[in-house]
């Protein structure tokens, strides 16, 4: 996911900012316009940025997921969904914010809230590897080796379940 490359911090890579940027909605993608809007950013950032193919990119699997859209100023900027893989464990995927809004935060903001709808489950997902330490700051840990999706380098990572009264 290019888009998860939200800040430009040094050192051992970016850190959340401590609060959510001002002005962004971040909701459940719940009504036909919001789903259209979704594929719009992820055929902006994967498919002409990235040069992954419509096909892969759209694979299929989107009636099995919950779908989040982000807004800044009313307009759709930012997507990630989440498929459950089995019970206990969602994988997040095709998180994705478009270029002219990064560096601000939003990326950090989007998986926040998708990691509060993910709850107690155990959260797994293959990052770019250039997004590796975006996630690291997300308390994800890198799980086995480097491996290509859509001929991208990628490594699975998880982020384990929360214990009880966190």
């Amino acid at each position: 996911m290019s888009a998860a490359e939200d800040s430009g911090a040094a050192g051992d890579g970016p850190r959340p900012p401590p609060s959510e940027p001002p002005g962004i909605v971040i909701s459940e993608a719940a009504v036909p316009g919001d789903m259209d809007a979704c594929f719009a950013i992820r055929r902006e950032v994967f498919c002409v940025e990235q040069g992954v193919s419509e096909d892969h990119e759209i694979d299929g699997r989107d009636p099995e997921c919950r779908h989040y859209l982000l807004r800044a100023a009313g307009e759709a900027i930012g997507t990630a969904r989440v498929r459950p893989v089995e019970p206990g464990v969602a994988k997040i995927e095709r998180v994705a914010i478009l270029r002219a809004h990064r560096g601000r935060g939003l990326g950090f903001a989007l998986m926040r809230h998708v990691l509060r709808e993910v709850g107690r489950d155990r959260a797994v997902l293959h990052a770019q590897t250039h997004s590796e330490s975006f996630y690291r700051a997300l308390g994800f840990a890198a799980e086995g080796e480097p491996f290509e999706e859509a001929g991208i380098p990628h490594v699975r990572m998880v982020r384990d379940s929360l214990p009880a009264g966190n």
